[in-house]
């Protein structure tokens, strides 16, 4: 039997949260960053009744992580709040990091303890903490910085790109681009406006990496578009298309969200990538590789990643996206020595998913 959190106990700092919080508070005056479960985190001491930041005594403050019990009375907010911290999505984010396993902080097992994070500092601290402040968290704040401007840089190229004439599209492209641009540009703005409202998804720092990724992809294409008088070609609009179809995946994760919540965790599936050849001894000197779809190009790039273990059987751990995976020699990601595959993960209760890739009549030397 599993525990469920009560809506009725949701801390009251939410509705405040969703109505007036900013993370630009969090990004004016952090003042005190740490690092916790291996990701940077920026701190802003705010007041609660307002959110307005406030000076840090001068002492010194640390985020440290302590165990948390789970009984018929736990809850998450009333928990981080005890903790000195504001109970959000940057907060909630931290909770999964820490817990690797955790995929819902609605539902514990009874009876058993997770990681939190609390704040620790002097005698003055403390005070503020027990009268009206908490510590409002910011997980990797230069990545949601960039994330931020990209995001708002695409609202003005995306009302630009719109007002291209139809001659500059490849015949009957114009309508279905345009279409996908402003759907991208909606999106990012919904991504940005949740993330100031602290009420998006906790999400890793694999996806803010995609998003921002993407965001600088499609505005450069957009920018190159409004200021060149090239044509756009077929290779432009399957760019586009893919950067689409990778965000509307992400999109997913903010449906989920709901009102006086606690977000899911940003669930990982394991894949399985077999490699056959026709020399088996060709395998062992090959590794797989992948990015997400809306960034592969030919060649690969630099934001190539890799599968920790060389060799036919490896397996990784990926979030719920497209990719493009392949396999080149180990070290060289930019030469595949097989086609690329899209692949798609989805949520998935069953065996891992197990995808081939062929090394016939290559040899990776």
């Amino acid at each position: 039997m599993k525990f469920l959190w009560g809506r009725s106990a949701v801390f009251s700092l939410v509705p405040l949260l969703i109505l007036r919080g900013s993370v630009a508070y969090c990004l004016e005056k952090p003042s005190h960053t740490t690092e916790l479960a291996g990701r940077p985190v920026a701190m802003a001491l705010v007041k609660v009744e307002d959110l307005a930041p406030t000076n840090w005594p001068n002492e010194d403050v640390r985020i440290s992580v302590q165990p948390a019990h789970v009984d018929a009375d736990t809850n998450i907010y009333s928990l981080l709040q005890a903790n000195g911290i504001a109970p959000d999505a940057e907060a909630f984010t931290i909770v999964y990091d820490l817990n690797p396993t955790l995929r819902d902080l609605k539902t514990l097992e009874p009876q058993t303890t997770f990681a939190l994070p609390k704040v620790v500092g002097g005698r003055r601290l403390q005070e503020m903490l027990r009268h009206g402040y908490l510590v409002m968290l910011t997980v990797d704040p230069k990545l949601r910085e960039e994330l931020n401007r990209s995001a708002q840089a695409l609202q003005r190229t995306a009302v630009s790109f719109a007002q291209l004439p139809a001659d500059r599209f490849p015949a009957m492209a114009s309508s279905e681009s345009k279409k996908n641009v402003e759907s991208l540009a909606k999106w990012y703005a919904q991504i940005h406006k949740s993330f100031l409202r602290r009420t998006g998804p906790a999400l890793r720092r694999e996806s803010l990496i995609q998003l921002r990724g993407e965001a600088d992809r499609l505005n450069s294409l957009l920018q190159e578009a409004v200021q060149s008088s090239r044509r756009l070609t077929t290779a432009d609009l399957d760019q586009i298309v893919a950067i689409h179809d990778d965000v509307e995946v992400e999109m997913t994760k903010y449906g989920q969200v709901l009102a006086n919540e606690a977000p899911k965790a940003d669930a990982l599936y394991k894949v399985v990538v077999n490699i056959i050849a026709d020399d088996a001894k060709l395998i062992d000197r090959v590794r797989v590789y992948y990015t997400n779809y809306g960034l592969y190009r030919q060649p690969p790039g630099k934001e190539s990643d890799a599968f920790r273990t060389p060799g036919s059987g490896a397996s990784e751990l990926l979030r719920v996206q497209n990719y493009m995976i392949w396999a080149a020699q180990d070290g060289d990601p930019g030469h595949p020595l097989t086609e690329p595959l899209r692949v798609k993960v989805r949520p998935w209760d069953a065996e891992p998913i197990s995808v081939t890739l062929s090394l016939a009549h290559r040899d990776p030397r």
